[in-house]
């Protein structure tokens, strides 16, 4: 897209009307003129044929016919077709296919020059802002996870191709130990600046492109983990744990630990189970109720429609 806004680098130097057109009707009141001299002096001009004297009526209105024509064609070459080649580059903006104007029309000197370079550079804008808008849609502000939205764009497509590859799918529902308190004792900034480190550790912890790591909002997180056991799940859930307890971010007023901790429930969908979104997420929800039952600082796994398994050992 960078192309089109480099026709505006240069300076904006207009002509109201074009060089060609005026070269163009130069030439044809020029060869209209001669005609019309050539017919009103025909009978001083001893190489006039007389025919030509006698039809000088027919021959004047056919010169001022040819005039008219030649200037309606000229015309049409300088405006109405640059205009048509411009309203059909507007049209094709809004139908959804972008690409800068025709080179032609950027190079103009004219108006329409003006007029294209114009359209591209605002239409270039709306693009770029559109994109940062779609962004800030999938994307959550303050920890620059994904949100529900992309967790949903993305389960569209990883939910079916894992049902067609037979591969697992787990789901860990991360929740922070009484962040209430840590808000009330320490700040919302802090807390803030909480999250955001928790962000970081899920960020070094789950790398694959695969992965899909967002904020659900308030102090839960959830990742979403294509063809990973329960086993292997558990496992990545506890270094997440473990790494996070080991930032050792202060926290006086948990009853779980003097540091800033999570607990994280662990649901997994055996390969060929039929899961959806909602029976994934409810799954891995009640293992991280069961965590909070527990005493939190934990984690929980089960299988999808399995009994919840023991929490397990997370002690030093």
């Amino acid at each position: 897209m960078a192309n089109i806004l480099e026709p505006d680098v240069m300076p904006d130097r207009r002509q109201r009307l074009p060089i060609p057109l005026l070269s163009a009707f130069a030439s044809l009141f020029l060869l209209t003129g001669t005609g019309l001299w050539l017919l009103a002096r025909a009978e001083d001009l001893p190489r006039i044929d007389t025919l030509i004297v006698e039809y000088r009526p027919v021959l004047l209105v056919l010169l001022l016919a040819a005039f008219l024509v030649l200037s309606l064609l000229v015309i049409r070459r300088q405006f109405i077709r640059p205009l048509n080649e411009l309203v059909s580059y507007v049209r094709a903006q809004q139908a959804g296919n972008p690409a800068p104007p025709p080179e032609h029309l950027q190079q103009r000197r004219d108006d329409i020059g003006y007029l294209a370079r114009e359209i591209a550079k605002l239409l270039h804008s709306l693009h770029d802002k559109n994109q940062q808008l779609h962004a800030q849609t999938l994307n959550d502000p303050l920890t620059g996870l994904g949100n529900r939205r992309l967790l949903e764009q993305r389960l569209e497509i990883a939910l079916p191709l894992s049902r067609r590859r037979m591969t697992p799918l787990s789901a860990l529902m991360i929740d922070v130990d009484h962040f209430k308190q840590y808000n009330d004792y320490y700040g919302h900034p802090a807390g803030d600046a909480c999250l955001k480190e928790i962000a970081d550790v899920l960020r070094d912890i789950f790398r694959r492109e695969t992965d899909i790591v967002v904020r659900l909002g308030g102090e839960e997180f959830l990742v979403v983990l294509l063809d990973n056991q329960l086993d292997d799940a558990t496992r990545l859930a506890e270094a997440m744990r473990s790494m996070l307890q080991a930032v050792g971010i202060p926290h006086a007023r948990s009853p779980a630990a003097n540091v800033v901790t999570v607990s994280i429930g662990v649901a997994t969908a055996p390969p060929g189970t039929p899961i959806d979104l909602e029976s994934l997420l409810a799954c891995a929800d009640e293992a991280l109720y069961a965590c909070k039952a527990a005493g939190r600082n934990c984690i929980i796994g089960r299988c999808v429609d399995a009994e919840i398994e023991e929490p397990v050992d997370t002690s030093p």
